[in-house]
Order: structure tokens, then sequence, then C-alpha cells
């Protein structure tokens, strides 16, 4: 049995060490750490906040992208409706029996060039 007290000895001697080591470096380092602490956290709160606030951005563009979109398409649809719609009066008032070139050429050169703007 002295044998065995013999070897807790070194045990208990090199866990008296380390909690002085550890007591020590707690002295030194924990203010540092603790400090540490505090601003990676504020740093990872300020990463959440930026990304929160992208995310809600990004949100919102591409509602606006598609409203703008969607208002475009239906101003095209108007835009082209009245197209045909000045394309079918004119040639309705061509006269049948002289549908003259040169006026629906003109007719139709004045639609490319309403189409192009």
């Amino acid at each position: 049995m002295e044998n065995k007290s013999e070897n807790n000895q070194p045990v208990i001697e090199n866990h008296k060490v380390d909690d002085r080591i550890a007591a020590v470096r707690d002295l030194i380092f924990g203010e540092n750490m603790q400090q540490y602490s505090t601003e990676f956290a504020d740093v990872y709160d300020k990463i959440k906040s930026l990304e929160d606030k992208i995310t809600k951005n990004l949100s919102e563009s591409v509602t606006d992208l598609e409203n703008k979109l969607a208002d475009l398409e239906t101003l095209m649809e108007h835009k082209i409706q009245d197209l045909n719609d000045d394309l079918d009066k004119r040639l309705a008032d061509l006269d049948d029996e002289k549908a003259d070139r040169k006026k629906l050429g003109k007719a139709l050169e004045k639609i490319a060039l309403m189409l192009q703007e």
C-alpha cells in the first residue's frame, strides 16, 4: 500500500501544479479573453444584423423588379394593341378598289417607327 500512496502522490502534485498554472493563466489572460469574447459576440451580432438587412433589401429589390417587369409587360401589351387597332383602322380606310401601295407602305413605315420608340 505504500507504493500506491507513492504512486498517487505525483498525480496529486501534478494536479496541484495544473491548478496553479490555470490560476496564473486566468490572472494574466482572463480579462483579455473575456474582452475578446465580448468583441467576438459584438462582431457576430453585427454580421447577423447585416445579413438580415441584405436579405430584406434583396427581397425588396426582387419584388420591385417583378412589379416593374409586370408594368412594362402591361404597357407593351397596350402599345401593341393600339398599333394593331391603328393598322386595322388604316387598312379599313384604304379603298378596296384603290389599294394604293404607297399609302400602305407609309402606314407600315409609321407603325415600324412607333414600334422602335
